[in-house]
């Protein structure tokens, strides 16, 4: 059906929420595309063999893919999501700091990632339409979310990347990813959080 005259709102960017939405967007795709893009030379580094690294990639999607389609049927009908960001922020910090500090225990890792991670894409992609108040404004704070999640997301793997080829080794870039996870939990704890994002031109 058409809009019926749903109005154009500006993009958010002097919001807090705005960046949290959009920090968490950022940093939860930079984890899953550095998951996919380097887990494998990580595991492989560490002593595994082509076959189980390719193995152990595809059992974190199968994992993310099954706690993305769980955390709905936790979650539904709260609108406040803080301790669910918080918690699956969390898990992913937990499986990169696994991968650095046991790295004899990949399953663990893998578990943690996928258990974290699919819950994540799930509350970034919700917060950009319940943190807003009207789909206008919805449209606006999810163009800014996923135009300055998807640049962070396409940077991190490249970083990361050259951080190794730099250093020799997974140390560095595994650190950086930890720091990363903290700031992913606070920005999903903010944004978790039952509010809306103020428009200037909306009505309040």
């Amino acid at each position: 059906q058409a809009a019926g005259g749903a109005a154009h709102s500006a993009v958010p960017w002097r919001s807090g929420l705005a960046w949290q939405v959009s920090i968490f967007m950022g940093l939860q795709s930079l984890a899953f595309y550095t998951a996919v893009a380097w887990l494998p030379s990580i595991l492989i580094h560490d002593g595994a063999s082509n076959t189980t690294a390719g193995w152990l990639l595809f059992y974190y999607q199968v994992i993310a893919l099954a706690a993305s389609s769980v955390l709905p049927l936790l979650t539904r009908g709260r609108r406040d999501q803080r301790w669910a960001a918080l918690g699956a922020s969390v898990l992913v910090l937990a499986g990169f700091a696994v991968l650095l500090s046991a790295p004899g225990l990949p399953i663990v890792a893998c578990t943690l990632l996928g258990l974290g991670g699919g819950p994540c894409l799930v509350l970034a992609l919700t917060f950009q339409s319940e943190r807003a108040g009207a789909p206008g404004e919805a449209a606006a704070l999810a163009g800014m979310a996923q135009s300055i999640g998807y640049l962070v997301a396409a940077a991190g793997p490249l970083l990361l990347g050259i951080l190794h080829d730099a250093t020799g080794s997974w140390t560095l870039p595994l650190v950086l990813l930890l720091v990363l996870g903290v700031a992913m939990a606070a920005a999903g704890h903010g944004a978790g959080k039952d509010r809306h994002v103020r428009y200037p031109d909306a009505h309040q």
